[in-house]
């Protein structure tokens, strides 16, 4: 999987450490592989930006900061074609028409509530960066697949055999280490033979699941809890 590209700009140090420690807690409760770099103003980002390809797929922006500001910053990135997803952080809601302009994902008022700064968060993940295929890597074989197609994938005489909404796929591998290449916050082990993709998922019981499709599949006990939970998180995304 990629890795989630985050960059927070702000020129309160205490504001700073405080996105940073939410937005970590936050991306980690919902299994997305991260990476945070905190500048402390918009010109020291910008001297990073300026280099052309973006290392971030996020921004949160303080709009007020003394020199370069962030809403100026935002300009300058959409005039010269930057797309980069941008949260911007004010004190006043007077920026906000002027904000709009650049086409920011989200504007949170300070002081940030958790349950906003997460909302915003998950909202650029699903729209933006969470990956839509998975790339496989089987022996010397490269497969890609695509992850809303893929219903169950089920282990079976050392090998997996991928259920998709148009047929099957039977590959040499082992369901651990197609599990390890899966999104954490989409597939989850039902069973020593089974893993499934909670968007096919209608009801879950303690010795069976029900998928889209009436297909039904064994819940192993040592699995029960986890995969209940997992289910929850991904229906609360």
């Amino acid at each position: 999987m990629s890795i989630y590209r985050l960059a927070i700009c702000e020129d309160d140090d205490t504001i700073r450490a405080q996105l940073h420690s939410l937005c970590q807690e936050i991306l980690i409760e919902n299994d997305i592989e991260h990476n945070i770099i905190d500048f402390d103003s918009a010109q020291q980002l910008n001297d990073v930006l300026a280099k052309g390809n973006s290392p971030f797929d996020l921004l949160l922006l303080d709009i007020q900061m003394e020199g370069l500001t962030g809403m100026e910053l935002a300009q300058s990135l959409r005039q010269r074609g930057d797309r980069v997803s941008i949260i911007f952080v004010t004190g006043c809601e007077d920026y906000l028409p002027e904000g709009y302009s650049v086409q920011p994902i989200y504007f949170l008022l300070k002081p940030v509530r958790r349950e906003a700064l997460a909302s915003a968060l998950r909202t650029d993940w699903q729209l933006n960066h969470r990956p839509k295929t998975i790339v496989l890597r089987i022996g010397s074989k490269t497969v890609q697949l695509p992850l809303a197609e893929i219903r169950y994938i089920e282990s079976y005489d050392h090998n997996i055999i991928v259920h998709q909404t148009e047929g099957d796929r039977r590959y040499f591998l082992s369901l651990t280490d197609f599990e390890k290449q899966m999104p954490r916050d989409q597939f989850c082990r039902s069973h020593n033979s089974y893993l499934v993709n909670m968007a096919f998922v209608e009801e879950i019981g303690r010795m069976s699941l029900s998928l889209r499709g009436g297909v039904r599949l064994p819940v192993g006990r040592a699995y029960y809890k986890d995969l209940q939970s997992a289910f929850i998180r991904y229906l609360n995304r």
